[in-house]
């Protein structure tokens, strides 16, 4: 259930009310199995692959769209925090190890273009062989990378439909974690 939290911090920049999806979605990480900790990975392996993922998932679009804790839409704010560590135990306790999410809003994006820079982003993740979870639309899309990370893109619940993307970890163990290097406020394309 490594990443089943993730459903609870993608609820709060999720679906507008004027749609009919599920405020709360679950992220599939294909593991029935219970918990699996990845003993050779730590928090600062995991949050350099995390941000590689976001940075490779800007290649293709125009330069000025990025990712910002700072909302384009002065009524969205700024994400609560750009990264957080949460227990990937069933229990919800950090007795064997945690993931790390992140979270920004899709920055530059012109006006009315939301739609067809969801389905950019969505294409290049599926371009890199990251596979969209089977539930996924038009409005919240989830990828699962080969190395076990997810990646979400949805809409904010605003007016204007501003997106919004979450990455997860895989499992790394307690031991592992730490917080010598802050998440960057924002990832933009060099």
């Amino acid at each position: 259930m490594a990443l089943l939290t993730a459903a609870t911090l993608l609820s709060g920049c999720g679906n507008d009310s004027g749609n009919s999806h599920d405020s709360a979605r679950i992220i599939d990480t294909g593991n029935s199995g219970g918990t699996i900790v990845d003993p050779s990975l730590t928090e600062s392996v995991a949050r350099d692959r995390l941000n590689a993922n976001l940075l490779d998932s800007l290649q293709g679009l125009p330069p000025s769209v990025g990712y910002s804790i700072m909302s384009d839409n002065q009524y969205l704010g700024t994400m609560h925090t750009p990264s957080l560590r949460v227990p990937c135990d069933d229990d919800g306790q950090h007795g064997s190890g945690s993931v790390l999410q992140v979270s920004y809003w899709v920055v530059g994006v012109p006006a009315g273009q939301n739609a067809q820079y969801f389905e950019q982003i969505r294409n290049a993740w599926t371009a890199r062989g990251w596979t969209v979870q089977k539930d996924a639309d038009d409005h919240w899309a989830p990828v699962h990378t080969p190395d076990g990370y997810v990646l979400v893109l949805q809409y904010a619940p605003s007016q204007d439909q501003s997106l919004s993307v979450t990455a997860g970890s895989p499992c790394f163990p307690k031991a592992a974690a730490s917080t010598a290097v802050p998440q960057p406020t924002e990832i933009k394309r060099p």
